[in-house]
């Protein structure tokens, strides 16, 4: 794939798609809409609904095949590190089921930090409406900018577990090195379980097989479950401490 950009500032963007046509036109619809220049990657997870055609079609994409699928954290760690060895500064990670703001990627590149997110919504007049900055100590994986530093800093996502659970791997992993990690209050429409409801049965076994896998070895590797009061409780003071460290920069 040609990284070239003739010139234009490099804004690389990573999507992963399994399935889910309706959804990943929309969500590539709104990457293209972004209000300063973007350079889309899809990265197609051997999906079986016309997504590899659909997609190869485009001339504005970059298309990578993964025959079989990568799942979701070898996808990202090959997505990304493709456009970190290229020299890119930044990459802009959405989910196939989300519809960005036109200003979304600007907003999250300009706050500065090193892993910024949106914040996910359900309603599409909520990504209309006016948008004020505000802090949240939680980082949304659907949507997220992370810089180079970072990436270099933590390292590869976990893909130890394949589909889940490796998104708040990667944010202890953040909290232990002292890499802030947060949302802005971006809003940005997030179809939940669409992966799910887009599978055939025999898919959907196999994801939610590798779902309870995932989550089996977070806990075996922290020792908590995945969003339980323990897991909270790893973060709860100094999670306090970093908003206010970045609400007063």
């Amino acid at each position: 794939m040609d990284i070239s950009t003739g010139g234009r500032e490099m804004n690389p963007v990573l999507m992963l798609c399994h399935n889910a046509l309706p959804m990943t036109k929309r969500a590539v619809g709104s990457v293209l809409a972004q209000d300063i220049f973007v350079d889309l990657l899809c990265i197609d997870n051997d999906s079986a609904d016309g997504t590899y055609e659909h997609l190869t079609v485009n001339p504005m994409l970059r298309v990578h095949r993964a025959r079989p699928q990568l799942g979701v954290s070898k996808g990202w760690n090959w997505g990304l590190g493709y456009f970190f060895d290229q020299g890119c500064t930044h990459v802009l990670v959405v989910n196939n089921d989300v519809q960005l703001r036109p200003d979304t990627y600007r907003e999250l590149l300009a706050d500065g930090g090193g892993f910024v997110t949106g914040i996910s919504v359900d309603k599409l007049e909520q990504i209309e409406e006016h948008f004020k900055k505000s802090i949240v100590p939680h980082p949304d994986f659907s949507c997220f900018l992370i810089r180079r530093s970072v990436w270099e800093t933590v390292g590869n996502f976990d893909d130890t577990m394949k589909h889940y659970a490796s998104d708040l791997d990667y944010h202890l992993r953040m909290h232990y090195m002292g890499v802030p990690a947060y949302s802005i209050g971006l809003p940005f429409l997030h179809d939940r379980s669409s992966t799910l409801n887009y599978s055939s049965f025999p898919d959907r076994i196999e994801i939610q097989n590798q779902a309870h896998y995932d989550r089996l070895r977070f806990a075996q590797k922290w020792g908590v479950g995945v969003g339980t009061d323990e897991y909270y409780s790893l973060f709860v003071d100094s999670l306090k401490k970093e908003a206010e460290d970045v609400q007063a920069k």
